[in-house]
């Protein structure tokens, strides 16, 4: 088996769609990897024929290669970034299948590796920081936002609260439980985003019933 060595070619994703954040970060990091100079052999897939390689295939049963794997990228193929490290481990682990140990391809995949591996803890670990944060933020905002919707539920009338069963029944009818003569409302399985509807509906009627004259001369002046 021989090392392999090829002419350095950039690649360009011939689609360029918005990517999530993960995905994202993936990109940086593999274009990080790209930029090496040690990372030339790996751009393209081994072209086995012309480097005249014959048991290449028979060897390498999944080949990969950088851009390839920057392709799927931006094809969507990854769904996490677990799935994209898989496959720029295998282009090394590939690597240091067919080739020697002393092979100027073995170490330079080594050094690669190395490099890909301490640049995706970096971004494992602040994907792990951002989602506690937004974890926190959002049990914050949900706590905060329930209980001002149930101390507003006190203070509408009965026409309004009419209005906001209607809302809950149409938009989350697991929050209710509805008997012969009355209704309960579970708040805490309403959704946010019809939480934030609702708050907001119940907190301009609280401010129509505290000012009952505005709210009627703002109802003429749109009739």
């Amino acid at each position: 088996m021989s090392s392999l060595t090829r002419k350095k070619k950039r690649l360009t994703p011939k689609f360029k769609g918005k990517l999530s954040p993960e995905m994202q970060g993936c990109l940086e990091i593999l274009k990080g990897v790209q930029n090496k100079p040690d990372a030339h052999p790996f751009l393209e897939p081994v072209d086995w024929k012309r480097f005249d390689l014959p048991d290449y295939p028979l060897i390498i049963r999944r080949p990969m290669d950088l851009g390839t794997i920057e392709k799927r990228i931006f094809d969507g193929f990854y769904a996490t970034a677990d799935e994209f490290a898989s496959d720029v481990r295998l282009v090394w682990s590939n690597a240091q299948k067919y080739n020697r140990p002393q092979s100027d391809i073995y170490k330079m995949s080594e050094s690669l590796s190395r490099i890909f591996e301490r640049k995706l803890a970096k971004l494992s670990k602040a994907a792990v920081k951002n989602k506690r944060k937004r974890n926190v933020e959002l049990r914050e905002i949900s706590s905060r936002d329930r209980t001002l919707f149930a101390d507003l539920l006190e203070k509408v009338t009965s026409d309004q609260l009419g209005r906001i069963v209607e809302t809950i029944r149409d938009q989350c009818p697991a929050a209710l439980i509805e008997e012969s003569t009355a209704v309960e409302i579970e708040v805490d399985k309403i959704d946010s985003q019809t939480l934030l509807d609702l708050n907001e509906f119940a907190s301009e009627c609280v401010q129509q019933n505290k000012n009952p004259d505005k709210a009627t001369q703002k109802k003429q002046r749109k009739s």
